[in-house]
């Protein structure tokens, strides 16, 4: 009677690909928010929330990606038969790693995308994009507090998450953990989706050419590829349970390695609508925040320029420059006024201090301009 074959074993290792891409997305995106704090400082309008959210989103998941460190190292990316059978230990130390990392995961993805509500929020204060951020931050809110719960209910007892040998026994009850990841990774796409599609609407109102809406809608369509990932990490768990657990360990490396792509991506992409001034810095040596300085050609005019402008000479031919008077001709001056009113001076006050992260747009309430004629005496 012939002896039954070895069993085979795969041998490959996907780990260290996942630790070394989710690695230097991990570098990017904390220099990206880096970046963001020096912007904010160049343009002088101090640090907002949007800024403080992508700061602690970056923290949270440094820590999953810590986790995720750890769930490699105990065995994520090879084969499972594999470690039964040379190490089965491990298995406890990549079951606690992911539980940790579930619960980074958790407040991570929602704080790079309050960041990303907080920033529309103080670029478009307009009712329909306010009333959109409060209903996604809400849905943010919810979805955080739901999956956490979850997170820690989704075995009774807990230990049974990494101790499989307590699930064998008849009083533990534990959750289909690869339904629960595709549940909450669903719900995390659609509010993805709705956050991406918010500023649309208000990009294409702006009194600007096609090519500069297109150009701005780019920028903050960069999220898109968090979404894009989000998408793949639900689809790739999806396909999993579709086709059955065989193999946990390798199955489970795309899901793992698309959540740290995801929320590091959404990071990137947050930040680098508000590098306009960096931009500003490195290539012209100026920010928004330059003041006005007259130069030497043109301080006995009175003109003042700003920035480079004022190493501009003015064209030899075709050019006539107007006085004060004849921009102010006395007689209209005397006998009119303009009354400039805006929408409360609260809003005003606020306004005043808003950002200008797009190379200048920013949306301001409607303004209303009356002219009435003074009365004189002859």
């Amino acid at each position: 009677m012939a002896s039954p074959a070895p069993p085979t074993f795969d041998y490959s290792d996907d780990g260290p690909a996942i630790i070394i891409s989710c690695g230097v997305l991990a570098v990017l995106a904390t220099i990206t928010v880096a970046v963001r704090f020096w912007a904010r400082k160049l343009s002088s309008f101090g640090y907002g929330m949007d800024d403080w959210l992508a700061l602690a989103a970056l923290i949270f998941h440094h820590g999953a990606y810590g986790s995720s460190i750890g769930i490699v190292k105990y065995g994520l990316g090879r084969d499972i038969n594999l470690l039964m059978a040379t190490e089965p230990g491990m298995l406890v130390g990549l079951y606690k790693s992911m539980f940790i990392g579930e619960l980074f995961y958790g407040f991570s993805a929602s704080l790079a995308k309050l960041s990303v509500l907080a920033f529309y929020w103080r670029v478009f204060p307009t009712q329909n994009v306010k009333v959109g951020c409060m209903v996604l931050a809400s849905l943010c809110f919810g979805w955080t507090i739901s999956i956490q719960i979850v997170n820690l209910l989704q075995c009774r007892p807990l230990e049974a998450f990494w101790n499989l040998e307590l699930r064998e026994l008849p009083g533990t009850v534990c959750l289909d953990v690869l339904l629960y990841f595709i549940g909450n990774s669903s719900a995390n796409c659609v509010i993805d989706f709705l956050t991406l599609i918010l500023p649309v609407r208000e990009v294409l109102r702006l009194n600007m050419t096609t090519r500069r809406k297109f150009g701005v809608l780019g920028i903050f369509l960069l999220s898109g590829i968090a979404f894009a990932a989000s998408m793949t990490r639900t689809i790739s768990i999806g396909v999993v349970w579709t086709l059955g657990v065989t193999n946990f360990t390798k199955q489970f490396s795309t899901g793992c390695a698309a959540s740290n792509i995801e929320i590091y991506v959404a990071i990137i992409g947050a930040c680098l609508p508000t590098m306009v001034p960096v931009y500003k810095r490195v290539r012209h040596g100026s920010s928004f925040n330059s003041k006005l300085t007259p130069t030497s050609n043109t301080a006995a005019s009175g003109v003042k320029t700003i920035g480079k402008i004022a190493s501009r000479k003015p064209p030899d031919k075709g050019f006539e420059r107007l006085n004060e008077e004849e921009l102010n001709p006395s007689e209209y001056y005397s006998n009119h006024q303009v009354n400039v009113s805006s929408w409360g001076e609260r809003h005003a006050q606020r306004d005043s201090t808003m950002d200008i992260p797009l190379e200048g747009i920013v949306v301001k309430q409607d303004m209303t301009v009356s002219e009435t004629l003074a009365t004189t005496k002859p």
